[in-house]
């Protein structure tokens, strides 16, 4: 199924708080249910929404004929993941969440294609995500939308690979 061309991207506002609070915690419920350890929905809560908000990241709400379909955060460092590898030539995608009554629609992939998109629009050559290494799944999708591996970092009890995108 392809994604419908309807699908309006906006930044966030503070009145989209709960909005993309409750995309965040189902998606992290579907992931719990279907055994995948990337999030917990009590990880998530209205002042992290905000804190996206206000700390300088740009946060979109993307909805189609008024439902939200998805959401996602642009950062333009991310010395925490990327280490050393930080730069100032990237942008990089956060807390993207597509509504699961939506899955299968190309939704995911228009999304991230748009923030591409505004990543490059920003003068800013590397895209750049990460994700949770146990999650093959997640892996695949973003190896299939042209991304591609840097590394694998260690955390307490986790661990994460960095894909970009030239």
């Amino acid at each position: 199924m392809v994604v419908d061309t309807n699908v309006v991207i906006k930044k966030a506002v503070p009145e989209d708080a709960a909005i993309i609070l409750d995309l965040w915690q189902t998606s992290a419920r579907w992931l719990l249910a279907n055994g995948i350890k990337q999030w917990r929905p009590e990880h998530f809560h209205l002042e992290k929404v905000f804190k996206f908000m206000n700390d300088g990241s740009n946060m979109y709400l993307a909805e189609m004929n008024g439902v939200a379909v998805g959401t996602y955060v642009i950062t333009w460092a991310d010395p925490n993941i990327w280490q050393e590898l930080d730069s100032k030539d990237a942008g990089y995608i956060h807390k993207f969440a597509v509504n699961r009554d939506y899955k299968g629609a190309g939704i995911g992939s228009y999304l991230i294609r748009c923030a591409e998109e505004q990543i490059r629009q920003s003068g800013r050559s590397l895209v750049r995500l990460d994700c949770m290494a146990a999650n093959p799944r997640l892996n695949q999708y973003y190896r299939d939308l042209g991304f591609s591996y840097v590394r694998s970092i260690d955390g307490e009890g986790w661990s994460a690979n960095l894909y970009e995108k030239k």
